[in-house]
């Protein structure tokens, strides 16, 4: 089950709880933020930090991270950071974080419309670094003090993968992001989006467009909506959208998405090849959200505990 956190800034910081393997948190973006974690911990469910198994992110920006190391040192020695594989190489081989695209088209009516999201108090703008900053100039700022808590996705090649805790899944979700996940779980109907869907007042969502690749956003969307069968859709940022049905119906997409429903169904658009087993096969790639020439690179993988 997925508890929304209260007041915990700029992103949306989420609290999976599971009976049998404990407690993972996502997206934990200030120290704001693992201070909300806190409270929800001391006053809602009654529970000491030091039953959380995992801290995840959905991408590596600082909005996501950035109170990582303010929580880690509140839980156990025990508990581990989940991070995309990429993330090893921004912080050990100087690769430079995805360059961003729409600042001005898609970061900034967001903010506007949001009210610079769900920022409320100043440790909300307070971060462990500048590690996930998607700045050139911060290139050799990406380091992170618990490297040695760090447990990356890996292991078996697969685009969706368990992770080792519940029932939950974690997905490749490239676009927003080159690293970007999200957390899935089919016997619930529960994703975590990350910062793929933003969530707006009225109930809907919408793809976002400040994003690393247009395209990859749109396929990656197109193959999840089309894949996954989802109730519940807690976004990167804004309210939770929820449908009996499919959740996806009531996400906008931006341009061509690739995507059309009609009478409960989904049609693809452009994206689809004329001959069937050519379309079964283009599915498969856009699944897991990636071109066929990179297919045998692309890395998510699975945990397992040792």
């Amino acid at each position: 089950m997925v508890h929304p956190i209260p007041g915990s800034g700029i992103a949306q910081t989420y609290l999976i709880t599971d009976e049998k393997d404990g407690l993972m948190v996502v997206d934990v973006g200030s120290v704001g933020a693992a201070r909300a974690v806190e409270e929800f911990f001391i006053h809602t469910i009654k529970r000491s930090l030091t039953a959380v198994r995992f801290i995840a992110a959905s991408h590596f920006h600082f909005d996501h991270i950035g109170g990582i190391a303010a929580l880690l040192g509140k839980c156990s020695p025990k508990t581990m950071v989940l991070f995309h594989p990429l993330v090893k190489a921004y912080l050990k081989a100087g690769r430079p974080l995805s360059p961003m695209r729409n600042w001005v088209t898609g970061l900034l009516p967001t903010i506007i419309a949001g009210g610079f999201f769900g920022v409320r108090k100043w440790s909300d703008l307070v971060f462990d670094g500048a590690a996930g900053v998607p700045l050139s100039f911060l290139r050799d700022r990406q380091q992170v003090s618990y490297a040695d808590r760090i447990r990356y996705l890996e292991g078996n090649l697969l685009p969706r993968s368990r992770i080792g805790f519940g029932g939950w899944e974690v997905i490749a979700a490239p676009g927003h992001t080159e690293e970007s996940v999200v957390f899935y779980n089919e016997a619930l109907g529960e994703l975590i989006a990350g910062d793929l869907i933003l969530g707006r007042r009225d109930g809907r969502g919408y793809v976002n467009r400040f994003c690393w690749d247009e395209g990859r956003t749109q396929r990656t969307f197109a193959a999840l909506s089309e894949t996954l069968r989802v109730r519940i859709i807690f976004p990167g940022h804004g309210p939770v959208i929820w449908s009996a049905e499919d959740a996806f119906r009531k996400v906008d997409g931006f341009g061509d998405c690739g995507v059309k429903r009609q009478c409960g169904g989904v049609r693809r658009q452009k994206v689809a090849a004329e001959d069937g087993e050519h379309h079964v096969q283009l599915l498969s790639i856009l699944a897991i959200g990636c071109d066929p020439e990179v297919l045998p690179r692309q890395v998510t993988g699975f945990i397992t505990d040792k």
